[in-house]
């Protein structure tokens, strides 16, 4: 009896460990959320010469550009109506598409896909000159998109606070302007939506970092190191990417190996979220000019999604 006594505690203790180490683990937050809304929404924000910036002066114009997919069709979003019918429902319009910035009137987007600054499938754009007493500050802007069928979907920026559309008295330049090369917005339907940038890594080689870490920006210094962010669902289960249902996903360039994108937790407690990265330090002797990093994901049901990214290799 006293062996047994002996055997249950340990193993009492044991199970108490676990748990308690368990309950030190930090749990998996996936980012925007377990599973898509009606409307899929990926967005971004770019100066006017098309140069992905996140931080912006009082005066300056920030462009937001966007692309939304229905979730239930798969469609890209690409026409605009200003009242119902019954080829805006069949054709699954757009009845609303607009940017929600506290304490200023709604940014409203419009399809332009020959605008400055369009690329790819961000093809929605829309302004805001920031008002010269706006405060400074993280802007927690959200982009909504209503279509007539009643279905409804919202972007929001991951909460990494570097990352964030900040507005600051003397803001960090970006470099740019922007890539003039635009990749094209590819099929008209898709089985794995993306969100796809980049931001500038902390250890970069060779040259000297950015005043900010971590922010995001799409022209680059050789020698720079340019960390890709991805996130993204597949339409089909309607579930976010993660490692449950991904067997693969990479980002590659041109004359370089394929880099394997790493799902992983980012940001501090309480706001640590995970998503999709890696790094890519750029060579030294890298070619100058417009490159298109791809970034694609590979699902357990065989479904494969791409996002093209253009950016700008300066010296």
């Amino acid at each position: 009896m006293k062996r047994f006594v002996t055997l249950a505690l340990a193993a009492l203790a044991a199970s108490a460990m676990v748990s308690g180490a368990s309950a030190q683990t930090p749990p998996v937050v996936p980012f925007p959320g377990d599973q898509v809304g009606g409307v899929f929404v990926s967005a971004q924000t770019i100066t006017t010469d098309g140069a992905m910036s996140n931080y912006f002066g009082p005066g300056d114009t920030v462009v937001f550009r966007a692309y939304a997919v229905d979730a239930r069709t798969h469609k890209l979003l690409t026409k605009k109506a200003k009242k119902f019918s019954k080829k805006a429902v069949k054709n699954v319009y757009v009845r609303d598409f607009y940017v929600k910035i506290p304490n200023v009137p709604n940014v409203q987007m419009r399809y332009t896909p020959k605008a400055r600054g369009t690329t790819g499938r961000f093809r929605w754009t829309g302004t805001w000159k920031v008002p010269a007493d706006y405060p400074a500050g993280s802007v927690p802007f959200r982009i909504v998109v209503r279509t007539w069928t009643k279905r409804l979907g919202s972007f929001e920026q991951a909460p990494i606070a570097t990352a964030r559309l900040t507005i600051a008295a003397n803001p960090q330049v970006p470099f740019g302007p922007g890539p003039t090369t635009a990749p094209p917005a590819g099929p008209a339907k898709v089985d794995v939506a993306l969100y796809v940038d980049t931001v500038n890594g902390t250890r970069p080689a060779g040259t000297a970092p950015r005043p900010i870490g971590c922010t995001q920006t799409n022209v680059w210094k050789r020698g720079e190191q340019l960390v890709v962010r991805a996130w993204g669902f597949d339409l089909a289960s309607a579930k976010v990417l993660s490692m449950e249902n991904v067997t693969e996903a990479h980002f590659s360039i041109t004359g370089q190996p394929n880099v394997t994108l790493n799902w992983g937790g980012h940001g501090a407690a309480p706001n640590r979220v995970w998503f999709w990265a890696n790094a890519w330090q750029i060579p030294k002797d890298y070619p100058l000019g417009d490159v298109t990093i791809r970034v694609s994901f590979t699902t357990t049901a065989g479904k494969v999604g791409t996002l093209d990214y253009p950016i700008t290799i300066i010296p």
